[in-house]
């Protein structure tokens, strides 16, 4: 099980490319005939102010980019909501030439930045460091709607 400690403790941290892919997968692939994903069970996340700071430090990272995603517990095989992060940036700010230059581009994995002699790659991460709710929620915020139950701490 995931507990509190585990998540408001964490430090920052990058996951693999392939696991950022599963477990988006995990999320897009959800068969709901098998068991209805309730919505209750994904009200919001918690990131640490930190966090976002060491994302938004990559280089030229202009946006962040939140995929909503399920990862699996270790423990139980469980998959619990997540959010995988990357950063983001205008098309045109990577690749000067490029022909949508407004498109916002994910940074992910080794990225060619600029063209010609300006050109260089940076190596983006992906990361996961957020805490759902449930069960790290604030059911006195008035942006929870509905009532609180044992799910929540």
């Amino acid at each position: 099980m995931i507990t509190e400690s585990d998540n408001l403790n964490a430090k920052p941290y990058s996951i693999p490319l392939e696991t950022a892919k599963k477990w988006i997968a995990n999320w897009i692939e959800a068969d709901p005939g098998d068991k209805p994903i309730d919505p209750t069970d994904m009200r919001a996340f918690l990131v640490h102010r930190a966090d976002f700071i060491e994302l938004l430090a990559q280089d030229d990272t202009e946006y962040i980019r939140l995929y909503m995603a399920r990862k699996e517990d270790s423990k139980t095989g469980e998959l619990h909501p997540c959010l995988v992060l990357a950063s983001a940036a205008r098309n045109g700010d990577v690749h000067p030439e490029a022909p949508n230059p407004d498109r916002i581009v994910d940074l992910v994995g080794e990225v060619v930045i600029g063209t010609g002699e300006q050109k260089i790659v940076e190596d983006y991460d992906v990361f996961d460091f957020s805490s759902g709710c449930p069960p790290y929620c604030d059911p006195d915020s008035p942006l929870f709607i509905g009532e609180a139950d044992e799910r929540c701490l």
